[in-house]
């Protein structure tokens, strides 16, 4: 039996596995799939597991991912202590 990327079963699957899938990925990132693929590609997006054809994300692994996007606001820098 063929999946696709956007299959119910697969999707049921990877959350008992405490998974997101990639469509999950793309619509939390609010990303294209294609976009997904270059992460992987680059090594720069979350770590993934590749299982048949279907790419699953441990959800530890978006937490480490999210949390390394984090940016700080505030603790603003004087141009003078930069130069």
């Amino acid at each position: 039996m063929e999946t696709t990327k956007d299959d119910p079963a697969v999707a049921e699957l990877a959350r008992s596995l405490d998974c997101f899938t990639e469509a999950d990925l793309c619509r939390l990132a609010g990303a294209k799939p294609t976009t997904v693929e270059a992460w992987r590609k680059r090594h720069t997006g979350p770590d993934y597991v590749l299982i048949g054809n279907a790419f699953l994300y441990p959800r530890e692994s978006l937490k480490e991912f999210l949390r390394s996007r984090v940016r700080k606001m505030g603790g603003s820098v004087s141009a003078k202590s930069v130069l």
